[in-house]
């Protein structure tokens, strides 16, 4: 897999978490149901986290694959 399509995904998943996340945090606390402006931006703080995130956990994962090949060759 590719970093780019890995960070793809994990922005993908943080906006399918964070859209829903903002709308349900909206509707318990004003009791009403809130406005796409919501869902706008949960969508916008998903996409920011995905990609502040997603090569930050790309590199995380070479690291982790790295070590893992030094231990099984010793």
């Amino acid at each position: 897999m590719k970093k780019s399509m890995f960070v793809f995904l994990i922005t993908a998943a943080a906006v399918v978490i964070a859209a829903p996340g903002a709308w349900a945090t909206a509707w318990l606390v004003s009791g009403k149901t809130p406005s796409l402006l919501v869902i706008g931006v949960g969508v916008v703080e998903g996409l920011i986290a995905g990609v502040v995130s997603g090569p930050r956990f790309w590199d995380d994962r070479n690291a982790i694959r790295q070590r893992a090949a030094q231990f099984d060759d010793s």
